[in-house]
């Protein structure tokens, strides 16, 4: 039985609800925390789907310490997941999270327990990550993960400190209005990222009120930055995140797939020292820029080649950050003359 708490966050999805209280149930957790949205108003699909998920997390058939917060209305995706995580937060010193479309793989629970028990008193270490956002594996040499800036939440553990210093520095209460609010002056760059891509994409997140593209995640990692703080990225992919499709609010690319949950060997080969990778780090920031990075809005819409795309994300990625600037300048001002 896991002694680590699972916290489970939930909408309309009763499918994908499912299948990730499947692979919670292998573990077996001793404390289960469900947080799960309302119907949006007038949705009347709404209505029969989100208790369609509230009947699937009826089922728990092992001994387990249950605590629901289900919310009567929508509460919207941003409130839902940071109003949910003081709730947990408020019980319990360190959790392990999963969104209803992140299905882990059968050595997740171990390796996070694991790490947050080997981290907890070092608070340096601000999250541990499960989902390896497709970095090679040989950039890790021996080691079983790597510290870098930020990571995926597809699948994330963090402690109660941590999370609640975060909250100090975005109070958001979602009561009036969803905009962040800061306590503390953003992140300074460069601070531990590698890539100018990468810096621009946190400033702006930083500047942004626009919680669709920047959303909690980002306003989590921005606090790590501030203060210094390092994540933990998996050497191997250990949740799937399984929820592409038009039902997803930010994951809507048809036929997308994540790579596939793998398994890691025990005991973890910890890294010599708690220092920030920088191949590694410089690896995630180039799936970011892929993503969702200035060039790549850029590149999508003056270069239709994916060959030329590739060799444009190259250039403003290399070491060489100054030509990459100009490069991407140019591209900007060709966009605003077509």
């Amino acid at each position: 039985m896991l002694t680590t708490p699972v916290t489970l966050i939930a909408f309309n999805r009763p499918e994908l609800t499912s299948g990730t209280l499947a692979a919670i149930r292998a573990a077996q957790p001793a404390q289960l925390f469900l947080v799960a949205d309302g119907p949006r108003p007038g949705n009347a699909d709404d209505v029969e789907r989100c208790a369609a998920v509230r009947a699937v997390l009826e089922d728990i058939d092992w001994p387990c310490e249950v605590h629901r917060r289900y919310a009567e209305e929508n509460l919207g995706l941003e409130a839902n997941v940071e109003l949910g995580l003081d709730w947990v937060f408020s019980q319990v010193d360190a959790s392990i999270v999963l969104e209803d479309d992140c299905q882990a793989g059968a050595t997740f629970f171990r390796y996070a327990a694991d790490l947050l028990e080997h981290h907890r008193a070092d608070e340096r270490v601000w999250q541990v990550s499960g989902s390896g956002l497709g970095v090679p594996r040989r950039l890790f040499g021996d080691d079983s993960y790597a510290f870098t800036a930020w990571a995926s939440v597809w699948g994330w553990a963090t402690w109660a400190d941590r999370w609640q210093r975060h909250r100090s520095v975005f109070p958001r209460d979602h009561v009036s209005g969803d905009a962040p609010v800061r306590t503390v002056p953003a992140v300074q760059q460069p601070g531990l990222l590698v890539t100018r891509s990468g810096q621009q994409h946190f400033a702006d997140a930083a500047a942004s009120d626009d919680t669709v593209t920047h959303g909690w995640d980002k306003h989590w990692w921005l606090t790590m930055m501030t203060f210094g703080g390092l994540a933990i990225s998996p050497a191997v992919n250990l949740v799937e995140n399984v929820g592409w499709g038009a039902d997803a609010t930010h994951g809507v690319a048809p036929g997308k797939r994540d790579n596939a949950a793998e398994e890691i060997t025990f005991p973890l080969h910890h890294p010599a020292q708690v220092a920030l990778n920088p191949e590694v780090e410089r690896e995630l920031e180039l799936v970011l820029n892929r993503v969702g990075g200035r060039a790549a809005t850029i590149a999508r819409q003056v270069l239709r080649s994916p060959r030329l795309r590739h060799a444009a994300r190259t250039a403003v990625n290399s070491r060489a950050a100054t030509a990459a600037h100009r490069f991407v300048s140019q591209l900007g001002e060709k966009s605003r003359r077509a």
